[in-house]
């Protein structure tokens, strides 16, 4: 008698132990369907090719494809004034024009330009 009282409440508290498990996950999902978890949008950057978190102003357009970059390859990105070409300055380009103190370096449209005219 002893035994069998003992077998019935392990199977209760079996039960019990169960019970309070399904419903604490039913509680867990519930609670993401209601609030979902924030999601981080990020994007590639197209110079160094590291993550970052999507902000207004890193997306660049080249013939009709978006590109990323990220705001420490910002600063060293530079537009083309002849012909609004995007590229990167690495300060490792030889070729630039302009007075001493404001030298900007050239795309390779304004390259071939120029090699064209020196040939």
């Amino acid at each position: 008698m002893l035994v069998d009282a003992m077998i019935r409440a392990a199977a209760v508290g079996g039960v019990a132990s169960m019970w309070c498990y399904f419903t604490l996950k039913a509680f867990k999902i519930c609670k993401e369907i209601v609030f979902p978890p924030k999601i981080i949008h990020t994007e590639r950057c197209e110079y160094c090719g590291i993550y970052f978190p999507y902000y207004d102003g890193s997306r660049r357009w080249e013939i009709c494809q978006a590109i990323y970059v990220c705001k420490s390859c910002a600063e060293k990105e530079v537009v083309c004034e002849n012909y609004q070409e995007r590229f990167f300055d690495d300060d490792e380009l030889e070729i630039r024009y302009g007075d001493e103190k404001g030298d900007k370096p050239l795309c390779k449209n304004c390259i071939s330009a120029i090699e064209k005219i020196v040939s």
